[in-house]
Parts: structure tokens; sequence; C-alpha cells
């Protein structure tokens, strides 16, 4: 469905008019730019959902708009055979001045649809968007959240044969986020090419079949998805070692138009509650996380991340993965809770990690990170981070 074949890509940075002027009568002068991309070459299959990762200004933008056709390449050629729903920068290709209707008819327009097919979708597309009346009106009136659904509605309702996502699903509220995750669910289902940009290593391995990890320009490794993210994580790790940086930042949602969060939390030691910093015994102690939630609609599933102090994460553990279902009494709200049995970490300081996710462990409902904080201490001599169960071989047993 995609062919990339040797693309590079170029932008000038020196574009003031004494700069162009003088290019002008001095041919040989050189303008000062930089190369965004350099020398791609990737095929995507029919079908096929294709994640692209990488730190912000490796280039993930630029290449989906040159496959797109926004951006042309500087040198190279890209193939494309079908129609693409795009959804790059919020807002993009959108006439302010025009009503969210009449926009609706540009979009689709310029993504190759005749008109009758646009007819046939335009009330599923404003039905979907859930913008009311707005759509009679222009979208320089528009929230970001209301640009975000209606541009969404109109690359997946007109059932795209390419449909390309770049970061934009976190603006919004969590009910329309939901949608969209469902519907992306059903065009890869449906056999709809998919490429999908993200920061979330998580909606990656849940959603794409390969990745390509964009690295300055160049592709840094392209692959099954699992071993592609886990190699841009370990190349994570070992620059946040070098910089020494910190836990990361409560990442809570405080946002009011959240419908499905964390309620109260509690952590225990050998079954009796504690607040941070508490010490554990490593190989003798017990340690609970009881998780509430509140919701309204959703059956969210519950992932617990342990890390080290420079950000490593050593473990973790989530209930879809294990199969594990929240706990409902009627005197208070559903919960989780889990127990590591005998904590096997050895002797540091961690901080623990939570994070509510949608059905499909995909979206995001509500994250905490670093909820806690605790010592764990040992008695032997034991070296490294974990303690693995092991077994000699005594030739002198009886």
């Amino acid at each position: 469905m995609i062919s990339v074949q040797s693309i590079t890509k170029e932008f000038r940075t020196q574009s003031d008019s004494l700069s162009t002027v003088k290019n002008f009568f001095l041919p040989g002068e050189k303008i000062k730019g930089f190369r965004a991309l350099n020398n791609l070459s990737f095929q995507v299959n029919s079908g096929e959902v294709v994640g692209i990762i990488g730190k912000n200004g490796a280039g993930k933008s630029t290449l989906l708009q040159l496959i797109c056709g926004t951006l042309k390449p500087t040198m190279g050629d890209i193939i494309v055979s079908g129609k693409i729903g795009a959804l790059l920068e919020l807002g993009a290709g959108f006439h302010p001045e025009f009503t969210g209707i009449e926009n609706i008819y540009l979009s689709g327009a310029t993504m190759g649809f005749s008109k009758v097919e646009i007819q046939r979708s335009a009330s599923d597309i404003i039905e979907f968007s859930g913008i009311g009346n707005f759509v009679e009106k222009p979208v320089k009136t528009y929230s970001s959240g209301m640009l975000m659904r209606l541009a969404f509605s109109i690359a997946t309702c007109v059932r795209p044969e390419i449909l390309i996502i770049d970061e934009v699903l976190s603006v919004g509220d969590q009910e329309f986020s939901r949608k969209c995750l469902n519907r992306i669910l059903e065009l890869k289902h449906s056999g709809t090419t998919i490429l999908f940009c993200s920061h979330s290593m998580y909606q990656v391995e849940a959603l794409c079949d390969r990745a390509i990890w964009l690295d300055h320009g160049e592709i840094k490794k392209i692959g099954e998805t699992k071993s592609v993210t886990t190699a841009y994580n370990e190349n994570l790790l070992v620059k946040n070692i070098q910089t020494a940086d910190a836990f990361p930042k409560n990442a809570q949602n405080k946002n009011a138009l959240i419908r499905t969060h964390f309620g109260e939390i509690n952590f225990l030691k050998n079954g009796k509650s504690i607040k941070k910093n508490a010490v554990f015994k490593s190989r003798v102690d017990d340690l609970s996380i009881r998780v509430c939630y509140i919701t309204k609609d959703r059956n969210p599933t519950l992932a617990v991340s342990i890390r080290r102090a420079n950000g490593e994460i050593v473990a973790s553990a989530g209930s879809l993965n294990d199969g594990a279902l929240p706990i409902s009494t009627n005197d208070r709200d559903p919960f989780f809770e889990i127990t590591f049995l005998k904590l096997p970490l050895l002797s540091g300081i961690y901080s623990i990690d939570l994070s509510l996710f949608c059905e499909h462990g995909i979206q995001t409902l509500d994250a905490i990170s670093n909820a806690i904080a605790i010592e764990v201490t040992q008695e032997d001599l034991e070296q490294g981070i974990v303690h693995l169960s092991h077994q000699w071989l005594d030739l002198n047993e009886k």
C-alpha cells in the first residue's frame, strides 16, 4: 500500500528577505538548512498497522506529511496505493471561515472522494463527531476538542483505505477518545492499512503489527513491534541513567471531564496499611496494593509498574494480561488488589506507578507516577535488582 524509496527531506532555515535576494544574485551562496529525514526506505503492506516512534524532532511528523502528500521529498520517491484519511496537526486542512459541513466536503474532496461519496457519509460524520448544531458554524469558533472530533470523524467515517494518525488522540474528552480507539480497532479488523504515530509505547504495542523507530531523521530499527519498542525503551533508559533523570512527574489527569478515575488507594505490608517510604525486607515481606476506582460506565483494567530511582521499570503487572477481574462489594467502590509475595527485589529505593486503562488496555483513563516510594533491605550479599529463584545441584544429597 505504501512504498517509501530512499527519501530525504531538507528544510531551509535562513528565509529572511536579505538572504533570499543574496541567493538570487549569488547562486553559489549556500542557504542554511537542516535534513529532517535522511535516505529512508520501507514498505507497508495492505492491512498492516505500523507504529512510528521516536523522540520529538526525530522526523515522525515530517514522514507522515510526506506520505500524505502535504510535503514533497527533496530526494526519493513515495508510492501510495489507496485513498488516505489523515489526522495530522490539529485542524490541518480546515478552512477557518468555512462551517463544519463545508469543511466536511472540502476535506473529503482533498482525500479523493466524490461529492456523492461524501454526501453518503456526511450524516455519519456529524453523528459520530457529536458537535451538534456547531456543524453549521465556522470552525474558527471550535475548541481544540471539537476540531479533533470533526477531523477524526471525517478521516474514519469515509472508510479510507489508509489511515494515518499523528498523536492527536490525547485531545478531547475521555468518552470520545474511547469512541476513537474503538473505531481504530474496527478499521484494523476490517483490513484498513494504518500508520500510527504515538509516544505511548503501550498503545503502539497494543495496536501495531510492526514498528519503525526514527532517530535524527534515520531509521534506527524496524521490525516486530515488541522488539522495536524494547530497543527504544532501552535506549531511553541508558540516556536517563547518564543524565540522572528523576522519577517522572505525577501524570494524574485532573480534567473535569474524566468519568473514570482512581478512588482510594492503599498500600499494605504483610496485610497492614502503610504510608510512604516504608521499608521491606527482601524475600520476607509481602507488598499488597489495593486500588479503588470510580466509574459510570467503564470496565477498566489496572497496570502496576515498579521503577528504580533512575526511572527504569524493574517489573510490571497488568490485570488484562493476567486475566484478573475487579472486586465489587456493596459497601465500597470496585477495586483491584494485587500482592507481590515475599517481595523479591534486592536492596534499593523503588517507586510504584499506577495506571487505569480501558477494557482493551490501550486508552489511559487515569495515571499516577511515583504513587509511593519503598525501601528494600537485605541481610545477605546477593547482588543485582531482583532475586531469581534458583537451586544448586548437590550430588551429596541423600
